[in-house]
């Protein structure tokens, strides 16, 4: 792991991003890797950016092959509502980065299709992607916190039996793809052990 700090924000790098950055240059080339990268750092930086615009302390920040992870200063906590725009941050700039390549004639490109299928999958309503964490804070201010994680965790599970079935089909029609599989698995795997992105 790599760690440093950047004013009173301390940065960690996980080798599970240097790892699969690297499995992206192999398998896909050097200009999609950079592409995905490019695309993965739009969509962080957001976040980022949404949580300074709105006033908060950003005291950590993790990256990891899984994403980011951000710790707040206790001090300067954000609204829920202010949690879920920092939430649909990310995926936001994802469209408007797809939609300005349509705009430019560069469709095509390795960076708009990653900038697509990110702005995609983060805009479901299904927990941990940034939507499902959005309708989770939505859901916490107008109903209270127990009522929020039951209606978000059971909007999850209808959307991800789906979802894996939908991934389960592509692998067996390309034969190598298996990574909407990968992530529907993952994504189960959260609800089943419970884990909260949600909590400090």
């Amino acid at each position: 792991m790599l760690t440093f700090r950047v004013g009173i924000c301390r940065i960690r790098l996980h080798f599970s991003c240097f790892a699969l950055l690297a499995f992206c240059c192999i398998f896909t080339g050097i200009g999609s890797g950079a592409s995905c990268l490019g695309a993965v750092v739009v969509h962080e930086t957001s976040h980022l950016a949404a949580m300074v615009l709105l006033g908060d302390k950003v005291s950590e920040a993790s990256l990891s092959a899984l994403g980011l992870r951000v710790m707040s200063d206790k001090e300067s906590s954000l609204s829920d509502t202010g949690q879920a725009v920092v939430s649909l941050a990310g995926p936001a700039s994802n469209w408007l980065c797809w939609g300005a390549s349509i705009f430019l004639g560069c469709e095509n490109t390795s960076f708009a299709n990653v900038s697509l299928a990110l702005a995609l999958v983060h805009s479901l309503p299904v927990e941990p992607l940034d939507g499902g964490l959005a309708l989770r804070y939505f859901l916490r201010r107008m109903a209270g916190e127990q009522e929020a994680e039951r209606i978000s965790r059971g909007v999850s599970v209808v959307l991800l039996f789906p979802l894996a079935v939908l991934g389960f089909l592509l692998l067996l029609h390309t034969k190598y793809n298996y990574t909407l599989l990968l992530m529907s698995m993952y994504l189960m795997l959260y609800l089943v052990f419970g884990w909260d992105y949600t909590q400090p």
